[in-house]
């Protein structure tokens, strides 16, 4: 997966800046609730009344206006003017996308589950009015839903997992994964396999290799039938009863006690 990087290219290249020259070091926010706006990661959006973004800590926050501002994601330019760098919902903050000027109203802090949402949404509506592609044979193809780590991971960099009352717990390849090391995974029923399945894996909605929370997104689970005696030199080959459970989000955790 790439979308990370295409990402952090998406918000260089729309010139997300300050207003202010303000340093990055030793910085205090005026409210706990202020999103220090030196070094946006990610913008998203999914509703034109607001957008989601990722902070350079990696904390998550959302921008809402007090007026429909459409277009952020497909912007040429894009600029966020905040007094000394910190958007936290006052009357003299703004964002200016390519030219137009949207009124902040408020800004609130994200949990990773919520912001994986919003990102998961705003890439399904860009992929459903991205132009057609016209091939030899004048067939139109529609590209395709592609995902992105803030609410996907890849199936073939899954190192380990393990179940809790939340779900699953996964741990991938960080360097594969946008540098998440961990996704908690939210099942749509309490999948009583997790806990005594020898084998698991994943199987994608899409067909992609990825798992978002998409529909058809589910846990492969295979468990031994009852009174297998795979431990004795003489029975034969283990008997596996296969099993699945839905999944209904997916979203960084940022270590194995998160969220």
């Amino acid at each position: 997966m790439t979308h990370r990087q295409v990402s952090l290219v998406l918000a260089t290249s729309l010139g997300l800046a300050l207003a202010a020259s303000v340093s990055a070091q030793e910085r205090t926010p005026p409210a706990p609730h202020c999103m220090d706006a030196v070094g946006v990661q990610e913008v998203e959006q999914a509703s034109p009344r607001s957008i989601a973004l990722r902070a350079a800590s990696g904390r998550a926050y959302r921008i809402d206006f007090n007026e429909d501002c459409p277009g952020v994601r497909g912007a040429t330019s894009l600029k966020l003017e905040a007094p000394a760098g910190w958007a936290c919902g006052r009357p003299s903050e703004r964002v200016v996308v390519d030219g137009r000027r949207c009124a902040v109203t408020a800004v609130t802090p994200l949990q990773d589950r919520d912001y994986a949402s919003v990102a998961r949404d705003s890439d399904r509506l860009r992929t459903a009015t991205l132009p057609a592609v016209t091939i030899r044979e004048r067939r139109e193809i529609r590209r395709s839903f592609g995902g992105s780590p803030s609410y996907c991971f890849a199936t073939r960099n899954v190192r380990a997992w393990s179940s809790d009352p939340q779900g699953m717990l996964v741990e991938t390849n960080p360097r594969r994964n946008g540098g998440h090391r961990y996704y908690r995974v939210e099942l749509g029923s309490h999948c009583r396999q997790l806990d005594r399945a020898p084998q698991l894996s994943f199987r994608s909605g899409m067909q992609n290799g990825l798992i978002c929370g998409n529909p058809g997104d589910r846990i492969m689970t295979a468990e031994f039938e009852n009174g297998d005696l795979r431990n004795d030199a003489l029975a034969p080959l283990p008997q596996y009863t296969r099993g699945s459970c839905a999944i209904q989000a997916v979203y960084p955790a940022s270590s194995q006690a998160s969220n």
